[in-house]
């Protein structure tokens, strides 16, 4: 610890060493011991305390608080909006989106599902894309056995 470092901590800490920071304490003791001349730094630095201790704040007079209030910033007029408007922001605002968002993407597969379709029945027996359990295909197929 110098001497420089000694006075830097008292004006920043004052003159009571228990409120310095711990690893810094025990040498500035030493340092006190070795240099009287520092005890001068601290009782400046026990002046400065005693009238940093001695100043006080008054409480707000009435006059001062109610001038505060009075300028405060009111409820808002729209404060009977609010809650329509917060309804889009809730759980079921989202879950409309999202119902509305599926119904909007089924619409386009259909879509696009049946314009790539080929248009008009394909010929019996013929086995394309409409040959299937359920097609069953001309009457006379199935009626002879």
């Amino acid at each position: 610890m110098t001497p420089e470092r000694f006075e830097q901590l008292a004006d920043a800490w004052g003159a009571d060493l228990r409120r310095w920071p711990a690893p810094e304490r025990m040498p500035a003791r030493g340092l006190l011991e070795r240099e009287p001349r520092l005890r001068a730094v601290l009782a400046r630095a026990a002046e400065l305390d005693a009238l940093l201790d001695a100043h006080t704040v008054a409480a707000p007079g009435a006059a001062l608080v109610r001038g505060v209030l009075a300028a405060a910033p009111g409820p808002s007029r729209r404060g009977a909006q609010a809650p329509r408007i917060g309804w889009w922001w809730s759980g079921a605002g989202a879950a409309g989106l999202g119902l509305a968002g599926a119904a909007a993407g089924v619409l386009a597969v259909s879509m696009a599902l049946t314009a790539a379709m080929p248009t008009g029945r394909p010929p019996a027996g013929d086995g394309g894309w409409a040959a299937s359990a359920f097609d069953l295909g001309d009457p006379a197929d199935w009626s002879d056995e």
